[in-house]
């Protein structure tokens, strides 16, 4: 496992605004557990990759129909989420190594716009501001979810309510673990910072455009979704500096 640090600010009085980059070689397969009752009603390959299966299809779906409309506005909200939630939630923790693991983990960072301290610093950071801010909002949203579970009684109309309350649950859970799991890799000191000089030529100018943006996702190899992730986080942090002026 490695992690590259992407500053999104060079300039940034406090702490970095950073997109990170989660790089997990997949371990040997394992054979499946055996079911049991209570695993059985749950999709083999598990919940998260049959929900990011069953939404991608939602986006393919005839322009005009329920589901089509459904993904446009969960991408609406998609861009709205922090893009710390959604950057944690990219980490793939039935692939990563055990806390305890005595192996290092490298944290890759581009010397030139940040040292290796503050690299450290700016994810430490982080995941401490994100636990509780995870921990309150599945909280919050199981309560609404409750509260709106009665609503799946009304005929032909789906609820979605209920089913907006329950996916924000579950991506506040899955932000929440990713942040606990690197939380406990520091704690350890399993993460490491290291200097990653191809990313210098990113950091040439006093601040990250579109083009310097594209430039990462070449030199990097990012897949589809990730460089949706990248562009969202680069877009809020713009919006955040617009909003300090």
């Amino acid at each position: 496992m490695r992690i590259i640090a992407l500053p999104l600010r060079i300039n940034a009085s406090r702490s970095v605004p950073t997109f990170y980059s989660f790089r997990i070689t997949a371990p040997p397969p394992r054979p499946p557990p055996p079911r049991t009752i209570l695993t059985r009603w749950m999709p083999e390959e598990g919940f998260s990759k049959w929900a990011e299966k069953t939404w991608a299809a939602f986006g393919t779906a005839e322009k005009g129909t329920l589901k089509q409309r459904a993904f446009t506005l969960g991408e609406r909200l998609m861009d709205r989420l922090d893009f710390e939630e959604s950057n944690l939630k990219t980490l793939d923790l039935s692939m990563a190594p055990p806390p305890l693991d005595a192996r290092s983990i490298p944290l890759l960072y581009p010397p030139k716009a940040i040292s290796g301290p503050q690299s450290l610093d700016n994810l430490r950071t982080l995941v401490k501001d994100r636990i509780p801010v995870h921990q309150r909002g599945i909280l919050t949203y199981v309560f609404f979810a409750i509260l709106s579970a009665p609503l799946k009684l009304i005929p032909i109309i789906p609820n979605f309510p209920f089913y907006f309350c329950a996916w924000r649950t579950w991506s506040h859970w899955k932000a929440m673990r990713a942040a606990r799991y690197i939380h406990g890799l520091l704690e350890n000191n399993r993460i490491v910072p290291e200097p990653y000089k191809a990313l210098d030529a990113l950091y040439e100018g006093a601040t990250l455009t579109h083009e310097t943006l594209e430039h990462a996702v070449r030199l990097l190899d990012m897949g589809v979704e990730e460089q949706k992730e990248l562009s969202r986080a680069h877009e809020q942090v713009l919006a955040r500096v617009d909003k300090d002026k």
